[in-house]
């Protein structure tokens, strides 16, 4: 451990076109050669030097050398920043200059959260020659940071922009611009935050947000014209490194994540890389801070530290470039996730888990499943002849968002809240086990597969997994939801008949969950989670356009014929 580091602020460096970004540098103040750290953000090199996955301060004292640098257009750095810019070439060009610096040994890893993962996946898809390993965590990826099942993610989004706008009036009132419609709606987001997020059409905002509002605009084609398979993820043959995934239970991106190990796994783009992939995934929100709760529920301190100082998050970053910078022989595991519920951490060798039983629990009522005062039961058993539970829809009265997978916005928590307000109202369906005799642990990916109509021509279905205590209190551990009209694929969509009966598969991505005795199960179906998810305004329509909405009659089926069941990753109980 060096005792003594230096920092260097707004340390500069051109890219090929000749832009000058800048960063802050920390290294071990004794003229040593070291391997480098780097992370270019878009919020602020200043607001990062000390976060959860890596502190600058104990790399630096720990034999690295961290660089953290704004991206193009952002704060310190020159240039302008166009929100759907690539950044794979501004990073190669920053990889290599680290590289070519007399403090670096010419071994450089990349870490960073959200966007400063995705930078990563991008940097990595120019092959910088100097870069070694990658450290994405709560990364999206080019699809699934604006759309999922194509649903917008709509909160984020207009949260996102709002946080992009503040620092953006400054530049451009800077630069002798007009920012006038941006602080205006800026002003809007601020003092009357519920009321622009359901204003509609929601394309009245695009004159506002200016620049800004290039994402927002792109959104109607949910996948652009020549949209590839690969491109909807990412093109993981194309990367060359090891790759450290990190992802939280109760992060909007967590089937991202480690779809994208699964991904790099099978098709990295070399032997080294595909052997080279680990996954952390803890209890944890969409946050840079890894605290031991999450919304209203506290997992105890192995959720939030590591036997080594820090968080697990630290300690797995830290071993990871150990071993791949360094050349280190520190045991890594292929895959550490931690199991809620029992409130510990599990290695294991892949994801999903070997040994998992996928159990279906069949949706069954006497068609009064709606709130958790209804008759709904999940059941192991197949249902035989029941009649169908059905409910309204009104784009106008949509389910509130109570916690979830959402990114914080400063109005709603996220993580595990109390669902009884919402399971309480009649455009909600429940279905529940009865109390369970033993321990029942949910580890890995978790599907519905649900067969349902609507008397529109295109709307939504969402579903939570629920865990129910004893008291009543009903907290969601994962959230799924599916645009009817892309059932086959954001690359297929196909319009739906109203009234016919349809099969959908929502996938609730991954989780880990031990339910305990005396605890129940739910699913907890309907057609809205507003403002996390935008509402679909039954009208088949692109996103925006639309000023009003159509009331939908949906129906949900389980039956002999139409056997609607929520598939379960059960792990057998050790004997």
């Amino acid at each position: 451990m060096n005792a003594s580091i230096r920092i260097d602020h707004d340390v500069p460096m051109q890219t090929r076109d000749g832009v000058t970004l800048r960063a802050d540098v920390f290294r071990p103040d004794d003229g040593g050669r070291y391997p480098a750290l780097l992370a270019r953000t878009p919020y602020g090199k200043h607001a990062f030097f000390h976060e959860d996955f890596v502190s600058a301060i104990y790399a630096a004292r720990s034999g690295y050398a961290v660089v953290i640098q704004d991206t193009r257009g952002r704060f310190a750095s020159d240039g302008e920043y166009d929100v759907l810019l690539p950044e794979g070439e501004d990073s190669f060009d920053t990889v290599e200059w680290v590289a070519s610096q007399r403090w670096c040994d010419g071994m450089v890893g990349m870490y960073g959260i959200s966007y400063g993962g995705r930078i990563q996946w991008e940097a990595a898809f120019e092959q910088p020659p100097s870069l070694r390993a990658i450290a994405p965590s709560f990364a999206g990826s080019p699809v699934s940071d604006l759309v999922r099942a194509g649903v917008v993610e709509y909160e984020m989004l207009l949260g996102w922009l709002a946080m992009m706008a503040v620092s953006m009036v400054a530049r451009v009132e800077q630069d002798g611009g007009d920012a006038s419609s941006l602080r205006r709606w800026l002003g809007r987001m601020i003092s009357e935050p519920e009321g622009t997020l359901s204003h509609l059409p929601v394309r009245d905002m695009l004159k506002d947000l200016g620049s800004v509002g290039q994402l927002l605009g792109q959104v109607p084609a949910v996948a652009p014209p020549n949209t590839r398979p690969e491109d909807l993820l990412w093109d993981f043959g194309r990367v060359a490194t090891p790759c450290l995934h990190t992802g939280g239970w109760f992060d909007l991106w967590i089937g991202t994540t480690v779809e994208s190990f699964r991904g790099m796994r099978d098709r990295g783009g070399n032997p080294a890389a595909r052997a080279g992939q680990h996954l952390i995934c803890g209890p944890w929100v969409h946050n840079r801070i890894l605290p031991p709760y999450a919304g209203g529920l506290n997992f105890g301190t192995s959720a939030g530290s590591a036997p080594t100082g820090g968080t697990p998050a630290t300690a797995a970053h830290f071993a990871f470039f150990d071993r791949y910078l360094r050349g280190s022989d520190v045991q890594l595991p292929t895959v550490r996730y931690f199991v809620m519920g029992a409130d510990e951490w599990r290695d294991a060798d892949g994801w999903p888990l070997a040994g998992t039983e996928f159990t279906r629990f069949f949706l069954s009522s006497r068609g009064n499943a709606r709130t958790a005062a209804g008759d709904g039961l999940l059941t192991r058993d197949a249902p035989g002849s029941q009649p169908p539970d059905r409910y309204t829809y009104d784009p106008l009265n949509p389910v509130p968002t109570t916690g979830g997978r959402l990114l914080y916005t400063g109005r709603r928590a996220p993580g595990p809240l109390d669902q009884g307000r919402v399971e309480a109202r009649d455009d909600v369906l429940c279905y529940t086990t009865p109390e369970l005799t033993e321990d029942l642990e949910v580890s890995g990916p978790v599907k519905l597969h649900l067969f349902a109509s609507t008397s529109a021509v295109d709307t939504d279905f969402m579903a939570k997994l629920v865990d129910v205590y004893p008291d009543g209190a009903a907290y969601n551990i994962a959230e799924g939801v599916i645009r009817a009209r892309y059932r086959e694929g954001l690359l297929s969509p196909k319009p739906i008949v109203p009234g016919e009966v349809t099969q959908y598969v929502i996938d609730l991505a991954s989780t880990s969950n031990l339910f305990r005795r005396g605890h129940r199960i739910r699913l907890d179906v309907t057609s809205s989670n507003f403002p996390e998810v935008d509402r679909n305004m039954n009208t088949g329509n692109p996103f925006g356009e639309d000023a009003e909405g159509i009331v939908a009659l949906q129906a949900v089926y389980h039956d002999d014929r139409y056997a609607s069941y929520l598939e379960l990753p059960v792990i057998p109980a050790a004997t």
